[in-house]
C-alpha cells in the first residue's frame, strides 16, 4: 500500500495528488515543520495534527465521561499511555456493575406491568451505553483503532482539517448532546420528586421493592447519575463518528471530482490512472479502521433500539391513563430512538454512496 514520503513530488505532480500536497490556509509553517519531523520513521503523534487539533473540544467532552484517552508512540518506539485511562476504565467497570445492578431488580412471578417494561428498557439501553464505553476504550488502547485514524488521515491527507462543514457539525453535535444531557437528567430528576405516581415506578428500576425503604434519595442520587453516564455515552460516539464519516466523505467526493475533471470528453484520462487508484485505496483504508472501531457500536445500537422502540410503542399505548408526565417521556423516548437510528444509517449509507461513486462513475469508465 502507498505511503506518503517526503518525496512523494517525485512520483506525483500537484494536479493529479492533490489531497496529499494540499496546504490548509491557517497553516503554518512551523506546524507543517513539526508534522513532517513526527512521521520520519512511522513515529506520528497523532494529537499534533490539524484534525485532531480541530476535534479536541469533542475529545474533551468525550474524557470527562470516561469515552476517550490517548496511547501514542513516543520517539524511541515505546507506547505512552496517558492517566486518563484509569478513569476510563473505572467509567466502564461502574457500567458494567450497572448492568448486573439491572438484571437482579427482575424477580421471578413477576407481572408484565409498567415496572418491568421500565426496567427491560433501563436494561437494554444500559448494556447498549455499556457496550460503547467498552469498545472506545479498547480501541484507544489499540494502536489499530483511534490512533491508527488519525495518524493514516495526517500521512495520506497533509493538512486538511474538519472544514467550515465538519466544524459546523461539531459545533452542532457538541450543543446537541450536551443538550440531551443536561434535559434528560434534569427531567428525569424532576419527575422523581415532584410525580409521586412514578415515583415506585422508578425506584424498581434502581433496586428491587426500593420504594419499601424510609429513605430513597440514595436510589434517587443512583438514578440521576446513571442518566448522565448513559446520555453521555449514548450520543458522543456517535456525535464523533458522524464528524468522522462526514469529513470522510468529502474527500472520497474531492477525489470523485478531481477524477471526472481529468478525464475528457471522449473518455480519455489526462494523467496516472494508478495515481488515483491509490488514493483511493489509501482513503478506504481509513473506512476500513472506521468500520473495525464502529462496527459493533452500530450492531449495539440496532440491536438495542429496535427492542426498546417496541417497549416504548407498548408502554404509550397503556400509560395514558396513568399520567401524562409519562406519556410525554415516552414519546420523547420515541422520538429520540428515530432520531438515532436515523442518523447513523444516513451517515453510513452516505459514506458508503460516495466510495461506491469514485469507482462507478470514474474508474468504470476510463477502463471501458
Amino acid at each position: 500500500m502507498y505511503r506518503c514520503r517526503n518525496n512523494s513530488n517525485d512520483l506525483y505532480d500537484g494536479k493529479s495528488c492533490g489531497t496529499f500536497n494540499h496546504k490548509a490556509k491557517d497553516e503554518t509553517p512551523m506546524e507543517k515543520v513539526v508534522m513532517e519531523s513526527d512521521q520520519q520513521g512511522g513515529k506520528s503523534d497523532f494529537r499534533k495534527t490539524k484534525m485532531y487539533r480541530q476535534l479536541r473540544p469533542l475529545l474533551v467532552c468525550m474524557r470527562l465521561f470516561g469515552l476517550y484517552f490517548t496511547r501514542t508512540k513516543t520517539r524511541d518506539g515505546k507506547l505512552k499511555t496517558e492517566k486518563f485511562i484509569w478513569w476510563c476504565a473505572f467509567v466502564s467497570l461502574f457500567m458494567i456493575v450497572n448492568v448486573l445492578r439491572s438484571m437482579t431488580t427482575f424477580h421471578v412471578g413477576e407481572g408484565y406491568e409498567h415496572p418491568f417494561f421500565q426496567k427491560a428498557m433501563f436494561l437494554i439501553w444500559s448494556a447498549e451505553c455499556t457496550l460503547k464505553v467498552v469498545v472506545l476504550c479498547i480501541f484507544c488502547y489499540r494502536q489499530d483503532g483511534f490512533p491508527e485514524y488519525f495518524s493514516t488521515w495526517s500521512r495520506i491527507c497533509h493538512g486538511v482539517g474538519l472544514g467550515k462543514f465538519g466544524k459546523l457539525l461539531l459545533i452542532k453535535a457538541i450543543v446537541a448532546t450536551w443538550i440531551f444531557i443536561i434535559g434528560n437528567s434534569v427531567v428525569f430528576t424532576l419527575v422523581l420528586i415532584y410525580v409521586p405516581v412514578l415515583e415506585n415506578i422508578y425506584l424498581e428500576v434502581s433496586w428491587r421493592y426500593a420504594y419499601l425503604y424510609e429513605t430513597k434519595y440514595q436510589f434517587k442520587i443512583l438514578l440521576g447519575g446513571l442518566a448522565i453516564f448513559n446520555s453521555s455515552s449514548s450520543l458522543f460516539p456517535i456525535a464523533l463518528y458522524t464528524i468522522l464519516c462526514s469529513t470522510l466523505g468529502l474527500q472520497f467526493q474531492k477525489l470523485t471530482k478531481e477524477l471526472s475533471s481529468a478525464i475528457s470528453k471522449e473518455g480519455h484520462l489526462e494523467g496516472n490512472l494508478e495515481d488515483f487508484r491509490l488514493r483511493h485505496e489509501d482513503l478506504c483504508s481509513l473506512v476500513t479502521t472506521l468500520n473495525r472501531i464502529y462496527m459493533p457500536i452500530i450492531a449495539a445500537a440496532y440491536a438495542a433500539n429496535i427492542p426498546m422502540f417496541c417497549i416504548v410503542m407498548y408502554t404509550l399505548i397503556y400509560s395514558v391513563d396513568i399520567h401524562i408526565s409519562l406519556l410525554l417521556i415516552n414519546l420523547f423516548w420515541l422520538t429520540f430512538l428515530l432520531m438515532h437510528l436515523l442518523i447513523i444509517s444516513s451517515v453510513a449509507a452516505w459514506l458508503s454512496s460516495q466510495v461506491q461513486k469514485v469507482h462507478e462513475d470514474n474508474f468504470t469508465n476510463v477502463l471501458r
